[in-house]
C-alpha cells in the first residue's frame, strides 16, 4: 500500500543521497518542479541545493515532524535499480531522468512546470 517514490540526488560521487517518500509518488511532477524552483539559488551547491529540494518536497506535504512518510539515506548510484518508483536528479548534468520510463529533461525544462506564464 502508498504510493512510494525515491528521489535520488546524483551528486557524481560513490554515494547518493536519497529521500523516500511513501505517499509522494500521486504528485511528483507538480511537487518537484516547485522544489526545483526554490531551491534555485543555490544550484551547483549541491549540499545546499539538495537539502532545500529535499526540505521542499517534504513541506508541502504538511508533514515535517511526522514520524513516517519520508526517509533519507545514501545509496550507491548505480544501484537504484530495486526501488519502486525512482526518479534521479543528476547534479552535475543538471538533469532529471525517470529510472522506469528512461525519460530525461532538464532541471530548467522541468522547473517551468506548471508555471503560467
Amino acid at each position: 500500500m502508498g504510493a512510494r517514490i525515491n528521489y535520488v540526488f546524483n551528486d557524481g560521487t560513490e554515494s547518493a543521497v536519497v529521500l523516500y517518500s511513501h505517499w509522494g509518488a500521486d504528485n511528483w511532477q507538480s511537487s518537484l518542479a516547485e522544489a526545483l524552483r526554490h531551491a534555485e539559488p543555490r544550484l551547483g551547491d549541491y549540499s545546499y541545493w539538495t537539502r532545500m529540494v529535499i526540505s521542499s518536497l517534504i513541506n508541502q506535504t504538511g508533514e515535517v515532524m511526522a514520524e513516517t512518510g519520508f526517509g533519507i539515506y545514501a545509496v550507491n548510484p548505480k544501484a537504484t535499480w530495486n526501488f519502486d518508483q525512482t526518479i534521479v536528479l543528476n547534479l552535475v548534468d543538471n538533469t532529471i531522468s525517470d529510472a522506469d520510463s528512461g525519460l530525461e529533461v532538464s532541471f530548467e525544462y522541468y522547473k517551468e512546470l506548471g508555471v503560467s506564464k
